[in-house]
Formats: C-alpha cells, structure tokens, sequence
C-alpha cells in the first residue's frame, strides 16, 4: 500500500469513528428510517462530542495528530 493510499484509509477511518462518536453523543442525529444524518442544534452536545473525540484519540482509538482529529471534527459538526 502506498503512502497516499494509507493516509486515505486512515482519514476515512478517523471520519467513520468521529461520526460514530458524534451520533452517540447527540450532536448529529440519525434517521434510521432513511439513513439520514442530521445535525443538532444542542451546543452542549457539540462540546461533549469534541471532549469524547479527543478522550478516544488520546486514548489511541482515533490515530492521527490533534490538529488532525481537531479538523476532521469540526469538518463533521461544522459542514
């Protein structure tokens, strides 16, 4: 595997687990009926999401540096 190829897989993966995070903590919200996702509107919801975001990358769950796992959160809650 090349080393673009490997950063992608890991982006994506970062992605997927801060979702996942995200949808547990209550600042995105997910439509089962229709797999949509939305966002929330609670903001202390957002603050938890980051919290648990970083506890897992420090944690080592989420690989990448803090600026990484920073960007991919706020691209996530933010976009």
């Amino acid at each position: 595997m090349s080393i673009v190829q490997r950063h992608l897989a890991e982006h994506e993966e970062r992605l997927v687990l801060i979702e996942e995070i995200c949808i547990d903590t209550g600042a995105l919200v997910l439509d089962t009926a229709t797999d949509e996702i939305y966002f929330s509107a609670d903001e202390v919801a957002h603050k938890t999401a980051y919290v648990t975001v970083f506890q897992a990358w420090a944690k080592g769950t989420i690989k990448g540096t803090a600026e990484q796992v920073f960007v991919a959160t706020k691209s996530i809650l933010e976009d």
